[in-house]
């Protein structure tokens, strides 16, 4: 209970550093907008030579896992750029500066190439867990699951790393997975409390566009599932906000740098405990 406890703090702090610029909640929307975009436009030859192709071969048409896997790294990139940039202006207030989302965008631009790296390296990882879940069964499951869950968790930071430390994607992880094994981030729990409160907050919009599905009236259908759709960005783009606020602060705590005095209420010294033998976290800073 403890642990949740905290989890529950330290996203309140998150959100109460999110609101003092509001603005970087639209990031998320426009970086998820770019990633769609992008994943379409990339992938788009891939699907129209195996349209073109035979039918009965389409489904293995090595062209096709070419641009499909090209656009799942054009999306990755975009998706991680957006959380560079969120993560760039939540820093920026902690530092004592009014952050845009020009100047955030712009933090996350000068690391293009950075985290282009980054998303090859996701989309590699990822398309071998695939591979591992699809060719050796209840065995593959597992061991796709748990090696998402282990990249997951040591790569916590690596957005972090790469926008202030300037490295490639390998040193990032590496980088990451070392900052997170010195203290006893709550990481883990955080990110479960995110993912819960996310689902939490979606139900009323899903059952909002399903009773306007239900009523058989177009005019409702279209409203409801309007508002729904409205009502899941907004949630997915503050939810995602508020991680790359957390992952900021998380980042700073870590590396003995001045953290946002919401932060105060979560109780650092708890929340980031150091392990044995190490000297104890910064303090929150007044910004």
């Amino acid at each position: 209970m403890s642990r949740m406890s905290n989890a529950l703090h330290l996203g309140r702090a998150s959100w109460n550093v999110l609101t003092q610029d509001r603005e970087l909640i639209v990031v998320p929307i426009l970086a998820g907008a770019a990633a769609i975009l992008a994943f379409c436009v990339v992938a788009a030859p891939g699907v129209l030579l195996a349209a073109a192709g035979d039918s009965d071969s389409s489904s293995s048409n090595p062209a096709l896992y070419i641009f499909l896997a090209l656009g799942a790294v054009a999306a990755a990139w975009m998706a991680a750029i957006g959380q560079a940039a969120v993560v760039a202006g939540a820093a920026e207030r902690m530092d004592g500066y009014d952050p845009t989302v020009r100047s955030a965008f712009k933090a996350a631009r000068a690391r293009g190439l950075r985290l282009l790296q980054w998303a090859v390296l996701a989309t590699v990882v990822a398309l071998v867990l695939d591979q591992l879940e699809q060719r050796f069964g209840l065995a593959g499951r597992i061991a796709a699951w748990l090696g998402g869950a282990a990249f997951s968790i040591l790569s916590f930071l690596a957005l972090p790393v790469i926008v202030f430390e300037d490295v490639g994607a390998i040193a990032a992880f590496k980088r990451s997975s070392h900052l997170l094994k010195e203290t006893w981030g709550e990481q883990l729990t955080f990110g479960f409390g995110m993912g819960l409160l996310t689902f939490l907050l979606m139900i009323p919009p899903v059952l909002l566009g399903v009773l306007g599905i239900a009523t058989g009236v177009l005019v409702l259908q279209i409203v409801g599932v309007g508002i729904a759709a409205v009502a899941i960005v907004v949630i997915l783009a503050v939810t995602s906000a508020m991680s790359a606020v957390f992952k900021a602060a998380l980042y700073r705590y870590a590396t003995d740098k001045p953290v946002d005095e919401a932060f105060s209420d979560a109780d650092l010294t708890t929340a980031f405990r150091a392990k044995s033998g190490q000297a104890a976290g910064p303090t929150a800073a007044t910004t």
